[in-house]
């Protein structure tokens, strides 16, 4: 199986791993298992990331047949899900951190709004796939 990476989430990755460390020798624990977690996340990212294959340009490309119009549009559907399920866990982890440290809080609600803004912008792509795909089956 021949997998592709990306980089960038690794090095990102390596670097929270550096962070934690950082804040284990300090003696915050809380603060490590964040770094870990974090890392996490970017290890998984550039393993996901780097497994899609690469497009080609626009104009070489055929157009769609209606079998990868519906698995885009089932894509574009559970991504809008997957978004809006991170942002509403950024607002109760917004909320909850507000009452701990205010300042934590105000990068769960930036981080929960970027989200819920992708969501949409994932919600948009679907209504117009299937505005397009409604289309070419009249026509």
């Amino acid at each position: 199986m021949n997998r592709r990476l990306k980089w960038r989430y690794m090095v990102i990755g390596l670097g929270f791993l550096g962070l934690a460390a950082v804040r284990a020798s300090h003696d915050a624990p809380v603060w490590a298992a964040v770094f870990v977690v974090a890392a996490a996340v970017n290890f998984w990212l550039g393993v996901h990331e780097g497994a899609r294959p690469a497009t080609a340009s626009p104009s070489a490309r055929p157009l769609p047949g209606p079998s990868e119009v519906e698995r885009s549009l089932e894509g574009y559907r559970t991504s809008a899900r997957q978004w809006q399920i991170i942002g509403a866990t950024g607002v109760l982890l917004g909320g909850a951190l507000l009452l701990l440290e205010p300042a934590l809080a105000v990068l769960a609600g930036g981080a929960a709004l970027f989200s819920l803004h992708r969501a949409h912008r994932a919600g948009r792509a679907a209504t117009t796939l299937r505005r397009a795909a409604a289309g070419t089956a009249q026509g």
